[in-house]
C-alpha cells in the first residue's frame, strides 16, 4: 500500500485545513537544515584549518572549540524540527503489527500529543532562559566573553520552530482521529520494514539520477 505523503505534503482526497501550515513548517525547517549543514561544513573546514595551523605554522583560531559548542546547540534544535518534518524520530514498534488498527490510531494520536507537549514544554523554558541571560547580561567565563543570549536564541528559535511543527501535527493527528483513521495511521504511524526499504531506495535512486543523466 502506497503511504501518504507525511506532514505538509497534499494528500489523496483533498487538502485540508492543516496542510497550509504544515508544508510552511517543512519549508521552515528544510531551510533551517541548509542553514545548519553549511555552518557544520564552515566549523569542520576551520577545525581542519586550525590543526594545520597549529601544527605547521604556530597559529590557531581563538575561541574555535566555544563556537563549535554553541553551533552543536543550534544545529540540534533545527535538526530536531527537520526530523520531525521528514517522519525521521525513532519510535518503539515491536507490538504494533499486532494491535488493532484503532489501538494503533490511538497510539499515533498519543504519540504527536506527547511529543509536542515535550516540545512546547522545552520553548517555554528555553524563552525564560534567554530573558534571563538578557535581563542580567550574562556572558560566558571563556576568553571570548560571549553575551550568552546570542547562541541562546538561535537554540530558542530552532526549539520553537520544533514546538511550532509539533503543535501543527498534533492538532492535526487529533482531527484525523475523529474524522479518517486510515489516513492518520497512514500518515502519522511508523514506517513498515517494507516501506522503509522502498524509502531508501528512493533516496538512492534520486541521488543516482543525476549521474545517470550526465552519463547519457
Amino acid at each position: 500500500m502506497e503511504r501518504a505523503a507525511p506532514f505538509g505534503m497534499p494528500r489523496p482526497g483533498g487538502v485540508g485545513a492543516m496542510q497550509a501550515p504544515l508544508r510552511g513548517f517543512g519549508a521552515i525547517a528544510r531551510v533551517g537544515a541548509i542553514v545548519a549543514g553549511w555552518a557544520l561544513m564552515a566549523i569542520s573546514v576551520a577545525t581542519c584549518i586550525e590543526v594545520l595551523g597549529r601544527k605547521y605554522f604556530g597559529f590557531s583560531f581563538r575561541g574555535l572549540d566555544e563556537i563549535g559548542g554553541y553551533m552543536l546547540a543550534g544545529v540540534s534544535a533545527f535538526g530536531f524540527a527537520y526530523a520531525l518534518s521528514r517522519h525521521s524520530h525513532m519510535r518503539v514498534t515491536l507490538l504494533f503489527p499486532y494491535i488493532p488498527a484503532w489501538v494503533q490510531s490511538f497510539l499515533n494520536a498519543l504519540a504527536m500529543l506527547t511529543l509536542a507537549a515535550m516540545a512546547a514544554f522545552c520553548a517555554w523554558r528555553g524563552l525564560y532562559e534567554v530573558l534571563d541571560v538578557l535581563s542580567s547580561g550574562k556572558r560566558s567565563n571563556t576568553p571570548l566573553s560571549v553575551p550568552l543570549w546570542l547562541p541562546q536564541t538561535i537554540w530558542l528559535a530552532g526549539m520553537v520552530v520544533f514546538a511550532a511543527g509539533a503543535i501543527l501535527m498534533a492538532l492535526d493527528a487529533l482531527s484525523l482521529f475523529f474524522r479518517d483513521r486510515t489516513v492518520l495511521n497512514r500518515i502519522y504511524g511508523p514506517q513498515s520494514l517494507e516501506e522503509e526499504i522502498a524509502t531508501e531506495i528512493g533516496h538512492a535512486e534520486a541521488r543516482e539520477a543525476p549521474d545517470r543523466v550526465r552519463r547519457t
